[in-house]
């Protein structure tokens, strides 16, 4: 009960250093507190550790540029502050995995359920962070064709160098905390790159097909929610209207989770 009181302060005074610095917001704070905590208390301090890493790293990469990407339109909202349903989306599934990985008396499917996951979160964030500032225009990814700068679906060179980065951050993270010999350190590294690639590039394709778009019918500008831009609101454009970024995150990590979790067999060789 005690150690309970403890991490629970710990997590407190963490999301309060990070609204402080604003890299969650009020609602960030409320959905950041059980999040840590659930994966402090069941998974223990290395997955605390994990997926502190990726919020570090990814809200760095939020904030890198900011200014140029906010002139150009394509910076997030409140300033790269990340909202509850964004905690969510990237840090609820995780949180799961080290549930279970408890209850299941430390079955290691569920550490790699919980790599892949983040590997996705990771790779994701950074190639859509980094592709923005990249100087060639993005393609979609089922057309090839050019479309619009920050548009869901879209990917370029740099974009995608990025994400290979970010798969190996954590991969390198997720193994050097998890593994017990170099064997299963390279087994959760080529599971963390294998199912972060994948899944980030499916997160594009469903970007581009399935997630909701809306279109401003004064200078046909797209926004992937209703907005009211040029003094009237956007309409649906595309997409259904029931899937949005946040949704396309959640699939897309279950598919990494899935994906890196193939790997089970081999470590446990």
């Amino acid at each position: 009960m005690d150690q309970s009181v403890g991490w629970l302060s710990v997590m407190i005074a963490l999301t309060a250093v990070a609204y402080r610095i604003n890299a969650i917001d009020a609602s960030g704070v409320i959905a950041a507190v059980p999040v840590g905590f659930l994966t402090l208390y069941f998974g223990g301090v290395t997955w605390f550790l994990a997926l502190l890493s990726f919020f570090l790293i990814a809200s760095y990469y939020t904030r890198h540029k900011y200014e140029q990407k906010e002139l150009a339109g394509f910076s997030e909202k409140n300033r790269g502050a990340r909202g509850w349903a964004s905690v969510l989306a990237n840090g609820g599934l995780p949180a799961f995995f080290a549930i279970m990985y408890h209850f299941t008396g430390n079955d290691n499917l569920y550490l790699l359920f919980f790599s892949g996951s983040l590997s996705f979160a990771l790779a994701d964030t950074i190639a859509t962070e980094i592709g923005l500032l990249s100087r060639s225009a993005p393609r979609s990814i089922l057309s090839g064709k050019h479309i619009a700068r920050g548009h869901s679906g879209g990917v370029t060179l740099r974009g995608e160098m990025a994400a290979i980065a970010g798969t190996l951050v954590i991969g390198v993270i997720c193994g050097l905390f998890f593994s017990k010999d170099e064997g299963q350190f390279a087994i959760i590294l080529i599971a963390c790159i294998t199912s972060g690639l994948l899944s980030t590039n499916l997160d594009s394709v469903l970007g581009e097909s399935l997630q909701c778009k809306y279109r401003c019918t004064v200078c046909n500008k797209y926004a992937e929610s209703r907005i009211v831009h040029c003094d009237v609101v956007t309409i649906q454009h595309k997409g259904l209207r029931f899937i949005d970024n946040n949704a396309v995150n959640v699939i897309s990590s279950l598919f990494g989770a899935a994906i890196c979790s193939i790997f089970i067999l081999a470590f446990n060789t």
